[in-house]
């Protein structure tokens, strides 16, 4: 597999926000065929119609897709409504919606709920708010935090071991390398498993922007991620039916170029 050595951030865009501009979300029903897409584009381009950004899924077990996009009517004479009729005349397209701005120059998804990620419902946490947890948890309970999120981060490691065994039909060790590869789309930071001994199932990760260390970065003397910690333990435990203990021994918040983490059977 080639390496990546460039990687572009993905923007959800559940929304945009442009100040002085007509702004406006269309939800179109699509058939999943071939040039779906592009015949509702060309209809858009012919009304010279901005697209801001969007997306758009189709399963390739469905008839049907979904584009969902926001686009820019400044200055455009043609309505919402009238849009919406003249891309519903498409073949391919089954059904149009719209909705227009909450207030001026703020418009938001109010279509796509709830929120799905790898066919399993998820919620959005940004890293301030994980961040502002681990502290409110710290004045709270002191230095007893890092166990808690020591054990939530080992619960959570436990059930996605399970969770992806039962889904794929894989064995431990490839549900476990699912597992830390799923990390990379969801935003939890690039982690790579450096070393591996099949013979004493000791093992080093590493992980570059590890959401749980970045708001301390080149901050402390010492490793931050409990969480993680947590998960890494709870990975290996289940994947490979033993105990499992892990530690950090570098870290982005000491300064380091990335986190470090060393897992060894007890």
């Amino acid at each position: 597999m080639e390496s990546i050595k460039k990687r572009y951030e993905r923007d959800l865009v559940l929304g945009v926000y442009s100040p002085g501009s007509n702004l406006a979300e269309f939800l179109v029903r699509l058939k999943n065929v071939p040039g779906a897409l592009a015949s509702v584009s060309k209809t858009l381009s012919d009304l010279n119609i901005n697209i801001l950004s969007g997306h758009h899924f189709a399963s390739p077990r469905e008839e049907e897709g979904l584009w969902v996009f926001f686009v820019d009517l400044t200055g455009r004479e043609s309505s919402v409504e009238e849009i919406a009729s003249i891309i519903r005349e498409s073949e391919v397209v089954v059904d149009v919606k719209f909705s227009q701005e909450l207030v001026d120059g703020i418009i938001l998804d109010r279509f796509l709920f709830p929120l799905i990620v790898l066919e399993e419902r998820s919620i959005i946490l940004t890293i301030e708010s994980f961040a502002e947890i681990s502290r409110r948890l710290y004045k709270a309970f002191g230095s007893a935090a890092l166990v808690l999120l020591y054990e939530m981060g080992l619960s959570a490691g436990l059930g996605k071991i399970e969770s992806i065994e039962k889904k794929y039909r894989v064995d431990g060790l490839t549900a476990l390398r699912i597992a830390l590869a799923e990390r990379i789309p969801k935003g939890w930071g690039i982690p790579n498993i450096d070393e591996l001994s099949e013979e004493n199932l000791q093992a080093v990760v590493t992980v570059e922007e590890l959401f749980e260390c970045l708001p301390t970065r080149n901050l402390e003397r010492n490793p931050t991620s409990h969480f993680f910690r947590g998960y890494l333990t709870g990975l290996f435990s289940e994947a490979f039916d033993r105990q499992f203990q892990t530690k950090e021994t570098e870290c982005i918040s000491k300064g380091d170029q990335y986190c470090r983490f060393i897992i060894k059977p007890l």
